[in-house]
């Protein structure tokens, strides 16, 4: 029977299990990591859960939640793809799964998404207002080192080649502080709207999680004991994720992050691994990550509008009150 859950009634450990059992496998479904980038008050998350007779959990997907705000006022939540979550989708112990019911129920559940990110391909698009194929790029780490780095373009290669001249220390730390210095000061005024103060306790809570669960690898790039770059790496299952990253100008100029990606895929060739580098849509770092050979992976993210026409009309003069 498929049910839709408040998180505080979802047993985390039949949700996980279920996750961990699934073809569809990765960091972003367990519920520990759902709570970690989705924080109160303002965030929150559900779960459409199909449940056997014996209470085993066999299909679990997350709705992800955002509360809007107006002049600090809450007014109403929406689906909302939460950061350092790239995509959610149906997670099942059968390797089939029909996915209409869950994307019904979802809608009927939350009747307006602002934006939601799903792994699978949709079985009918057409439930959806907006349907945008997205991509990541990733690389199979099983083939070894030699092969992987065979593939490399030719400027990856001048500039790793340039990066190992250039005299840097790696060194392993679980301080986060560092690189969230460094994108702040370097990263931070590129993203429309800026970064807010919460976006960074995110990264400093996520990390304990992590750490606590021997998922990361945080390293720095130093130079003359200054910090100049930092990439943060987590690996569950067979998915070794890029998550996040920054670098200074002296940094980006000494190839400082090709040398961090460089290590970690010699490190882990030969396993059953697949890297993800989590690609945003800015064309040059996508074909910064094509550079070490990576292709394509698809994800799919859709928007949907069921709200009334009293209820659209207020979210109108919302908007026009915000500015947008």
């Amino acid at each position: 029977m498929l049910k839709t859950l408040p998180r505080h009634q979802i047993n985390s450990s039949a949700w996980d299990a279920c996750v961990a059992a699934s073809s569809q496998r990765i960091l972003y479904g367990y519920s520990w990591y759902l709570d970690a980038v989705l924080p109160s008050p303002d965030w929150k998350w559900f779960g459409l859960v199909n449940v056997d007779k014996n209470g085993q959990y066999q299909a679990v997907m997350p709705i992800s939640l955002r509360r809007k705000r107006v002049a600090g006022i809450a007014y109403r939540w929406v689906v909302h793809q939460p950061f350092f979550c790239q995509f959610l989708g149906i997670f099942s112990r059968e390797e089939a799964i029909n996915s209409m019911p869950f994307l019904q129920l979802m809608q009927q559940a939350f009747r307006y998404g602002s934006t939601f990110s799903m792994r699978q391909p949709l079985d009918n698009p057409s439930l959806f207002d907006t349907f945008r194929a997205q991509t990541t790029h990733v690389l199979d780490l099983s083939i070894g080192y030699e092969l992987v780095s065979q593939r490399y373009s030719r400027d990856r290669v001048t500039n790793l080649r340039r990066a190992y001249l250039a005299n840097w220390t790696v060194i392993d730390s679980t301080d986060p502080e560092p690189l969230l210095t460094l994108f702040r000061k370097h990263q931070a005024n590129s993203i429309d709207g800026g970064v807010a103060d919460w976006a960074y306790d995110i990264v400093r809570n996520l990390l304990i999680d992590l750490n606590k669960r021997g998922l990361a690898v945080l390293r720095y790039a130093t130079r003359e004991n200054r910090i100049e770059a930092g990439a943060l790496f987590v690996q569950e299952g067979n998915r070794l994720i890029y998550l996040f990253n920054a670098a200074s100008e002296a940094g980006r100029q000494g190839n400082a992050r090709t040398l961090l990606i460089d290590q970690i895929i010699r490190e882990k060739a030969g396993d059953q691994l697949v890297f993800d580098f989590e690609s945003p849509e800015k064309s040059s770092i996508r074909d910064f990550y094509r550079s070490f050979g990576a292709r394509e992976e698809p994800f799919w993210t859709v928007r949907w509008n069921r709200l009334s026409e009293v209820e659209n009309f207020a979210r109108k003069v919302v908007n026009v009150v915000r500015g947008r």
